[in-house]
């Protein structure tokens, strides 16, 4: 299961909850205050526009000839 990244509007607490991705139950925070929002974390993706592409095909991306 994934783990989702929620922050507390009550006392601003950071934690983490594991559930399934079709569960929209509320996220209570560590303190037991209901009032939380889940954090999007953004995914860093690296790489360069002239490398190779990998073997087997491409991405899709702009990086293939």
């Amino acid at each position: 299961m994934p783990a989702y990244d929620f922050r507390c509007r009550t006392c601003d607490a950071a934690f983490e909850v594991t559930r399934s991705i079709s569960d929209d139950s509320v996220a209570s925070c560590p303190q037991g205050h209901t009032d939380t929002s889940r954090v999007f974390t953004p995914v860093a993706v690296g790489g360069t526009a002239s490398a190779p592409a990998p073997a087997g095909g491409c991405c899709g991306g702009g990086c293939c000839g």
